[in-house]
């Protein structure tokens, strides 16, 4: 079974869409960590996001994969980074 880890973004009201399309180009270059096996990161194209205007789903071989990726520096260090630029992160994580 392989894990999907989706992720919704709420950008402050001051991040600009350039500035949300720049880290999605960088939180696709996690895509390089080992235990990922593909990242779509990118801009939201409906009206009922709920001012989630951007996300990223990843995808893992397993739950051991997915908690390597967490645990990676350069995952911390995007964390951080989305943390700062976004009002609101929703994460959600589906086994198939």
């Amino acid at each position: 079974m392989t894990i999907q880890h989706i992720v919704l973004l709420k950008a402050h009201e001051h991040v600009s869409d350039a500035e949300m399309d720049a880290l999605m180009a960088k939180v696709k270059q996690l895509e390089s960590i080992p235990a990922v096996l593909e990242i779509t990161a990118t801009k939201n194209i409906n009206d009922r996001d709920h001012g989630y205007s951007y996300g990223a789903v990843m995808k893992f071989a397993d739950a051991s994969s997915l908690q390597c990726y967490l645990e990676h520096p350069e995952h911390q260090t995007m964390s951080a980074e989305v943390k700062r630029v976004c009002a609101d992160i929703l994460t959600v994580d589906f086994e198939h």
